[in-house]
């Protein structure tokens, strides 16, 4: 008898798990349970978890919560500890590049080679002068074996631990039409860090992970309009301010904005060769849902910006007791979750 496939994914992130199972296939996924459980700004910073025991119990209670009985889950790391950089080599095969990267990452990697874990993809096998450009990907051994015990105490098997920005990328493709022609920044704004790919097609040129973040909002907030952290994190989400002095809103708001506004152009000198900017900015986690940052973005750098949508083919069960979030306003904070399941169908 036939059995649809079914998969568990979780991205855990600095303010929170977001816990979805999905069914069906590739081509035609279904989302048929989400979660999303909040997590104290201390329990995991910089992408590294300083408070296990709340992490293992947030991931506890969203597996409660959606009765999940898949014990094989797909998830994802992120931080300053992943290196993600298209770098040229000399030219050869698939077998002879997997023995020469180690050699090459060296140059590239500010760790000891010893202690990363890597991978490569080749991106274009002719870039001329008998080279060819490779997608180069490191992650700390420790961060990596963090994140599978983890897993692993909790009677899970991780079958697949992707790196995030890929992750977007994915959702992003099955949902959006990719153009060779088009350089598309996929901006991630979380908690404590912003991450930027930077793609034309499905070619990713690279990625970087800055430390501006909601976190920088939260704080000018709490800075300018002499409130407490929890009453910022409920005007980020809810949008009503109404009962806070709007001068000192809207410094908070600017502040924010040049702060990211800088990070992104220190990064501009490094966009591939042919773009002198993007042609198109799409952000997704918790800080997509800021009050007026798409206008910013767009104002600033040109390129047209929108806040993504994970659900243009994605299909979810609207009649499912088991998603237990608003869709429409939480599925920008769930790309993620769904671009691993995407990898996992």
């Amino acid at each position: 008898m036939f059995r649809k496939s079914s998969i568990l994914s979780m991205d855990i992130g600095s303010h929170s798990v977001k816990t979805v199972v999905v069914e069906g296939s590739a081509k035609k996924p279904v989302m048929t349970k989400c979660n999303i459980t909040a997590l104290p700004s201390h329990a995991i910073v910089d992408g590294e978890m300083m408070d296990r025991e709340t992490v293992l119990e947030a991931i506890r209670e969203n597996l409660q919560t959606l009765e999940v009985d898949n014990k094989q889950v797909v998830s994802c790391i992120s931080g300053r500890d992943i290196i993600v950089k298209k770098i040229k080599m000399p030219k050869m095969n698939e077998t002879e590049a997997r023995e020469q990267i180690k050699w090459e990452a060296e140059q590239y990697i500010p760790y000891d080679i010893e202690d990363i874990t890597l991978d490569f993809e080749i991106v274009n096998p002719d870039a001329g002068e008998d080279s060819m450009e490779v997608l180069l990907v490191g992650a700390k051994r420790d961060t990596v074996e963090a994140r599978m015990n983890l897993f692993r105490e909790l009677g899970l098997e991780p079958i697949i631990l992707d790196i995030a920005a890929f992750s977007l990328q994915n959702i992003f493709e099955f949902n959006y039409t990719v153009n060779p022609n088009k350089l598309v920044g996929l901006f991630d704004v979380g908690a404590q860090s912003t991450t930027m790919s930077f793609i034309s097609g499905s070619v990713n040129h690279f990625t970087r992970s800055v430390s501006t973040s909601v976190n920088n909002l939260i704080q000018a907030l709490q800075r300018e309009a002499g409130i407490d952290g929890e009453r910022a994190i409920d005007i980020i989400k809810s949008g009503k301010k109404e009962d806070i002095d709007q001068y000192a809103y809207q410094n908070a708001m600017e502040s924010f904005q040049d702060d990211l506004g800088v990070a992104i152009e220190r990064i501009l000198p490094y966009l591939p060769e042919g773009f002198e900017n993007f042609n198109e900015i799409v952000i997704s986690g918790g800080g997509s849902l800021i009050s007026g940052l798409p206008q910013f973005l767009e104002e600033r750098f040109g390129g047209h910006t929108e806040v993504i949508n994970p659900f243009i083919k994605f299909e979810y069960d609207s009649e499912s007791p088991f998603i237990k979030v608003p869709i429409e306003k939480e599925a920008p904070v769930l790309a993620l979750a769904l671009g691993l399941a995407l990898r996992g169908l």
